[in-house]
């Protein structure tokens, strides 16, 4: 049994990386195939079919600083001809403006450089549950009481639907796709495109305690939000992410 069934019906995809420089796209293409899926690396966007011959690629894994034309303009022009693709970019960029400009032109999730090979394989997986049609389950059984749409920036829940800022979107979004759901202080600060230190430290404080009170407003209660000692945050509810 390929590895990915282990994860879904049929999780299996056909994925499509264009990323320049040749040692990152061999390795993640190696990575992915491991999981069983069906993998093609190109390193540009000329390196692409025509856009009326593509191949029927179900997600793309997409670098921003392309030479020639960049990833914000081929994701553009693909989601022209094919909205069912799911892009996943990577790039160095991770300015709150930049994460906005990816959404805005088709992004389906947004992973700063260097992507740590485990928070990787986690938003694939949860993007091949959707592409295939199946639910996040909570712990119960039951489906995800949470809903993201991170280009709207809305958040529905049992009790409603509450808008989100850039900033809460991607910490969300962050630990959404986490092993365990579950990220370390420093790597949430640098999601949110801060140095690490004591203010930043206070700034993500802050902006979680925030976005543990809009969870409330959707319906999910405090604990659904919660700090680990010393540690981190960890999310506590399943999540479909649209």
């Amino acid at each position: 049994m390929p590895l990915a069934t282990l994860f879904g019906v049929d999780a299996s995809l056909k994925i499509c990386i264009v990323e320049d420089n040749d040692d990152l796209r061999e390795s993640l293409v190696e990575v992915l195939q491991h999981q069983g899926h069906e993998v093609r690396g190109v390193g540009s966007a000329e390196e692409l079919p025509e856009t009326g011959h593509l191949e029927p690629f179900e997600l793309m894994l997409l670098d921003l600083n392309l030479p020639g034309e960049d990833g914000l303009q081929v994701a553009q022009r693909l989601k022209r001809v094919q909205p069912g693709l799911r892009i996943i970019m990577m790039t160095t960029r991770t300015s709150l403006i930049d994460r906005v400009k990816g959404y805005d032109t088709g992004a389906d999730l947004y992973l700063p450089k260097p992507v740590a090979e485990a928070e990787l394989l986690s938003a694939v997986r949860a993007l091949a549950r959707q592409i295939r049609g199946d639910t996040p389950q909570a712990q119960n059984g039951h489906p995800a009481a949470l809903t993201l749409d991170p280009k709207a920036q809305l958040l529905s829940g049992p009790q409603g639907v509450v808008p989100l800022n850039s900033v809460e979107v991607t910490l969300l979004t962050s630990l959404a796709f986490a092993p365990s759901q579950r990220l370390e202080h420093w790597q949430l600060i640098e999601s949110m495109g801060l140095e690490v230190g004591a203010s930043s430290k206070a700034n993500l404080a802050v902006r979680i305690t925030r976005l543990r009170g809009k969870l409330g407003q959707a319906g999910c209660p405090g604990s659904t939000l919660k700090a680990l000692r010393s540690s981190g945050y960890q999310l506590g509810a399943a999540i479909e992410i649209r």
